[in-house]
């Protein structure tokens, strides 16, 4: 979700993946690896999924440098059956793997009409939308998720289980962004808890607990997330973490919940192995294209026309993002000052020049 309350620059959308791309591959990752996971968390930011944007490059770039990524990894993949296949990413970055999932996704459902790839011995891949949004721009609709360790307490539990185990949907739309759906199955991202406590505010009540599993709205002590649905109905959100849990884990071969190790709990050079599934479907193989097309607008138009309460809209999902991609477009992709610190440390470390600011 997008920056609240903070102080940002703006940089151009251009400059800022070059400075990305140009700060992993000094940090030591190569070419293809730097290249993937500049591209997925500069599309994150510039659509306004800050979370999950360039703001995780620091944290990348210890993790490579240390040796929990591997630098030139040899990510492999193996037809399984003609609508499936299995990528090893070799520990390497999970944007890598998962843009190559898409890639060879595509190719199958385009043979087949549905396939599913599942991502083995991976990392943390961003924004789960960035790669189901590659799919449905080459007119290929996609499912995905991911697992990693866990700070999700299942409903009624104490103790985490679950990461935020994000589902992802998107689906191609004539000459316009593709719908899409990319969502936590937590109550809120745990970098709204961090945000919270930055700026001296409170959180809001059911979605957090304190390390006793009690709830809380003190954003100091908050310790896990609720699943989504909080305190009455987080069984609804919990379900879905465990679908994808399970798609991630026992389909792709990786521990599950709570047996993944912590990211920060454990040294920079221990590995986190983690996994992913992506589903891809050709809509040409179930309705003749120009009829899929025509389907959908009329579907959006008639979503975005529904009566809203004064001041509001109804948006269909995705529509927040395009919004926010058009004003960083004109205005630039803002970066919080910290990040821009880090950003400034590590560039003067590997002798790298910062690109002009906007803001």
């Amino acid at each position: 979700m997008p920056m609240e309350g903070e102080k940002v620059v703006r940089v151009q959308e251009t400059p800022l993946h070059a400075l990305v791309e140009g700060l992993l591959r000094a940090s030591g990752a190569d070419e293809p690896s730097a290249e993937a996971t500049a591209r997925a968390v500069v599309d994150a930011s510039a659509r306004g999924v800050d979370t999950h944007g360039v703001r995780l490059v620091p944290r990348y770039c210890q993790a490579v440098n240390e040796g929990r990524i591997t630098q030139r990894p040899n990510v492999r993949f193996e037809r399984l059956a003609p609508s499936a296949g299995s990528i090893d990413a070799d520990h390497g970055f999970g944007h890598l793997a998962s843009y190559r999932a898409v890639e060879h996704g595509v190719e199958l459902a385009r043979e087949t009409g549905c396939a599913m790839i599942t991502v083995k011995n991976s990392s943390h891949f961003g924004a789960a939308g960035c790669y189901a949004r590659a799919a449905a721009l080459q007119g290929i609709a996609a499912i995905g998720g991911a697992h990693a360790d866990p700070f999700v307490v299942p409903h009624d539990g104490v103790k985490p289980f679950y990461s935020t185990n994000p589902l992802t949907f998107a689906t191609p739309v004539a000459d316009a962004e593709p719908l899409l759906l990319d969502m936590a199955t937590s109550s809120i991202p745990f970098n709204r808890v961090l945000l919270r406590r930055v700026l001296g505010e409170s959180l809001p009540p059911g979605v957090a607990v304190d390390a006793n599993g009690d709830m809380t709205t003190d954003a100091e002590a908050a310790a896990y997330l609720l699943p989504l649905g909080g305190t009455d109905y987080g069984y609804k959100g919990a379900a879905l973490a465990a679908v994808i849990d399970i798609l991630s884990s026992a389909f792709a071969g990786m521990p599950h919940g709570n047996k993944v190790p912590g990211y920060l709990a454990h040294p920079f050079s221990e590995r986190i192995p983690v996994g992913h599934f992506f589903i891809f479907i050709d809509p040409s193989k179930f309705m003749p294209m120009p009829l899929y097309y025509a389907a959908m607008q009329a579907f959006l138009d008639d979503l975005r026309s529904q009566p809203a309460h004064p001041g509001k809209s109804v948006m269909a999902p995705g529509d927040p993002e395009i919004a926010y991609a058009a004003e960083r477009r004109a205005n630039g992709v803002p970066v919080d000052l910290t990040t821009w610190g880090s950003f400034k440390t590590l560039a003067e470390h590997y002798g790298l020049a910062l690109p002009e600011t906007l803001a």
